[in-house]
């Protein structure tokens, strides 16, 4: 059993660990959707508009309630329930650490939480404070027993992608107009690709979980495996978005999507290969930056700025 005192820490230090605990690395790709769903609310009237300070204010005001607030909420809650499996994958977190105690752990996710759901009274659009609650419950029943979704290899992932992906970039269409099927779709492939990541992701802590009874697919079929699972559903929702970039005439778009797919290859089969932290590292600096182009130019896609 962890337990944590912040008597001894120092102000500066303890408040440098409340931050650390909301893992601010984290923030920037939910906050991307937001931004994202507003570029794709451009094709409509009253859609965002590009020099509008007031409507660049607001997409922020999403951003802060869907990256900083939010996903905040989400990484906090999930440290305070994963403080024992940290304890063995990565003992530098704050809880773990000795640096946040388990009183101010509860009291950083409250206030995330809280502020998440306040600023999406602001909006006054009832659904998009329905998004938010829904975020903070899926964020809850990913991370707290008995429900844990990330224990189910089939449940966790998905509820990440809906969670960091869908729901934000659908939030962030819905702050300048109502939301398109195009809009829609585009964002549930976005989430299905950000599942594929999470997917991958599992095999840096196979070990803690194997310990904690943590039945994450790496456990359960082996990191070769997975990697393979991985790599057919990160490819497989990129195809997905390419076959709608051709399908809407967007034949540039699609051969860049296509190039997208291809030029990881060597790196994802360097990994198959080699499982290691220094292949591992490999792949994600040859696919994580084109993931993030492929999401930022299919908002662009919706937003109708291809045609």
């Amino acid at each position: 059993m962890i337990t944590t005192s912040e008597q001894q820490v120092p102000l500066a230090k303890r408040i440098r660990a409340h931050i650390e605990l909301a893992d601010p690395i984290t923030w920037i790709s939910p906050a991307m959707m937001c931004i994202c769903g507003a570029i794709a609310s451009s094709a409509q009237a009253g859609g965002f508009e590009w020099a509008s300070g007031r409507q660049w204010g607001l997409a922020m005001l999403g951003a802060l309630m869907i990256g900083p607030l939010g996903t905040g909420f989400s990484q906090s809650i999930n440290d305070y329930y994963d403080r024992e499996i940290d304890a063995i994958n990565d003992p530098s977190r704050p809880i773990p650490a000795g640096l946040v105690s388990l009183a101010g752990a509860r009291m950083n996710w409250i206030i995330l939480g809280a502020g998440s759901f306040l600023i999406s009274l602001l909006f006054g659009n009832p659904l998009i404070t329905t998004l938010a609650v829904l975020g903070i419950i899926i964020s809850v029943i990913y991370s707290v027993p008995p429900i844990k979704l990330k224990k189910n290899y089939w449940l966790g992932p998905p509820a990440v992608g809906i969670g960091y992906v869908s729901i934000s970039w659908i939030a962030g269409h819905l702050i300048f107009a109502p939301v398109t099927w195009q809009s829609v779709t585009v964002a549930c492939f976005n989430g299905g690709l950000t599942a594929g990541l999470l997917l991958l992701n599992d095999i840096k802590s196979v070990e803690g979980d194997r310990q904690h009874g943590l039945q994450s697919l790496a456990v359960a079929i082996g990191v070769q495996k997975t990697l393979i699972v991985a790599y057919g559903v990160i490819n497989g929702f990129e195809a997905l978005l390419m076959v709608l970039a051709i399908l809407w005439g967007s034949y540039w778009v699609a051969a860049f999507i296509l190039f997208a797919l291809v030029a990881p290859i060597y790196s994802q089969v360097k990994l198959y290969q080699e499982p290691n932290h220094k292949n591992f590292m490999r792949y994600l600096i040859a696919s994580n930056p084109f993931v993030a182009l492929i999401q930022l130019v299919s908002a662009f896609l919706v937003g109708g700025y291809f045609g």
